[in-house]
């Protein structure tokens, strides 16, 4: 998503010159700007807090009451449930037991086709055996026919929609454009520090960005790092569907990177950023570390439309390749074993 950055022309005034007799000024000049002036600095500091209150409460509310009250959260990226959920919704759903699933539920689950991904779909239909495990199809409000697979949902337990916030999800993407993120993370404060301590503000946010760039370059993540793996089978609530998650991943690693070297050589920015957001989810969850870290780079490129800084990270990706599949053969191998 692209933010659009409003430019305000500047107004040049002429001054005129006059000659100024005794007692010509009014009284009330020098009240009146004092005036202006207070106005002025009652709506700066207005709008920086309503941005910092805004910004904290986003924070509360998708990184740590999840945590907290248990509830979890995704932005709807395709239109498939539109007009109930569009694009840039973000999904609130919490985790139901599959007995008390209906048919017209929405639930938020990994489907059991290609990678695994997540998708939010009604259920149009759903089978529960004595077990407790659901059988279950889905269908996107906006799609003509149902998905083309039958869930199973073990475990016990699946997400629920219970209610969705709009346009929350575009806010936030639009909140990582650079541009608009240095407007508030430095505009804010810095016309808060000039109306109040006048030409104090010396801060370099460009030398701090390259220091927590290169901060982030000379950190060292492993390969593949089991625990990511380990907490997806807790939350799967089963080790073996983990497993193959990882195993899916570990198949289609070299199609997902042959894609994303492909976009970048044909100037597919779009496509690109496709496929390295689905890398970067999966490698995440699967644990594969230094090739989230790879992806992150990738992204930031992408977004920044730096074309040159975009083929030297999707570079990186395709190096990093082999290490990761030799990583991920080794964890197989020793699971056999």
């Amino acid at each position: 998503m692209t933010a659009s950055l409003v430019r305000h022309r500047r107004v040049s005034r002429t001054a005129t010159t006059t000659t100024a007799t005794p007692g010509s000024e009014k009284p009330g000049t020098d009240k009146n700007r004092g005036i202006g002036s207070r106005v002025v600095q009652f709506f700066v500091r207005f709008i920086a807090s309503t941005v910092m209150v805004a910004a904290i409460a986003t924070f509360l509310f998708l990184a740590v009451g999840p945590r907290i009250l248990g509830y979890q959260t995704s932005t709807m990226l395709t239109g498939s449930m539109s007009p109930l959920i569009n694009p840039g919704d973000v999904v609130v759903t919490v985790p139901v037991a599959v007995k008390d699933l209906k048919v017209g539920d929405i639930i938020t689950y990994h489907i059991p086709v290609e990678d695994q991904r997540v998708e939010t779909h009604r259920i149009i239909d759903l089978a529960v055996n004595s077990q407790g495990t659901a059988t279950v199809r889905t269908k996107g409000d906006a799609n003509n026919g149902a998905d083309p697979w039958t869930a199973t949902l073990a475990g016990g337990q699946v997400d629920r929609q219970v209610f969705t916030i709009p346009y929350l999800g575009n806010a936030i993407r639009a909140l990582r454009d650079p541009i608009v993120l240095k407007v508030l993370m430095y505009g804010a404060p810095a016309a808060l520090v000039v109306m109040l301590l006048v030409s104090i503000w010396r801060k370099k946010p460009e030398a701090d960005d390259a220091a927590v760039d290169a901060g982030a370059a000379e950190r060292a993540l492993p390969a593949f790092d089991r625990r990511p793996l380990k907490r997806l089978a807790r939350e799967m609530k089963s080790k073996e569907a983990a497993e193959k998650f990882a195993a899916a991943y570990a198949r289609l690693l070299p199609q997902r990177v042959d894609k994303i070297s492909h976009a970048l050589s044909t100037g597919n920015s779009d496509l690109a950023m496709d496929a390295v957001l689905s890398l970067k989810t999966s490698s995440s969850m699967v644990g594969a570390l230094r090739m989230e870290q790879h992806c992150v780079r990738l992204e930031r490129a992408l977004v920044m439309t730096d074309h040159s800084a975009a083929v030297q990270a999707g570079e990186e990706v395709r190096q990093h390749q082999p290490q990761l599949e030799k990583a991920l053969g080794g964890h197989t191998a020793r699971r056999a074993a």
